[in-house]
């Protein structure tokens, strides 16, 4: 037996065999397995556009998401400054007011000591006249008339101005 050299019986039926195979593999096999493999093309292009599609739409809501915390972030310092300015007001307000307040009292403090003071110089006034009345009627002996009595105090008065 002759390994090497070709038979054409068994060349004939190999290439039959062959064809066969080939146009039933064609029709039943090959045809069903093209369309699997179209289906899942479909699957996959259809996946890789929703999956494209959904970075799309995470990026965009990643970019809304950042726009808002900017946007956040940019009212919180403003509401902190306009706090700050409206602190500052009150306090130049409350500061002015007291300012105010401690001044009208001062000023009535003021007036209250230098009434208080005139009364004080009448009470001793009158003490004065009393006493220089009191003292002249001792000393001369005798009862000044309202003339004489005017007279020496408003000369006790000039000598107690000049004193001062």
């Amino acid at each position: 037996m002759d390994l090497l050299t070709p038979d054409t019986g068994l060349m004939f039926w190999t290439v039959i065999t062959f064809a066969i195979l080939y146009i039933v593999l064609g029709r039943f096999v090959w045809k069903p397995v093209g369309e699997v493999l179209d289906e899942r093309e479909a699957r996959l292009k259809d996946s890789l556009e929703k999956a494209e599609t959904a970075q799309k739409n995470a990026e965009e809501a990643l970019k809304k998401n950042e726009e808002m915390i900017a946007q956040a972030r940019q009212e919180v310092q403003e509401l902190i400054a306009k706090g700050k300015k409206t602190a500052d007001s009150m306090h130049e307000e409350i500061i002015a007011n007291a300012k105010n307040e401690a001044a009208t009292l001062i000023e009535r403090a003021g007036k209250e000591i230098k009434l208080e003071q005139e009364k004080a110089l009448d009470e001793i006034r009158k003490l004065a006249v009393e006493l220089s009345i009191s003292a002249t009627t001792k000393v001369i002996g005798k009862v000044l008339s309202e003339k004489e009595h005017q007279q020496l105090v408003s000369q006790s008065f000039k000598d107690l101005g000049e004193l001062n």
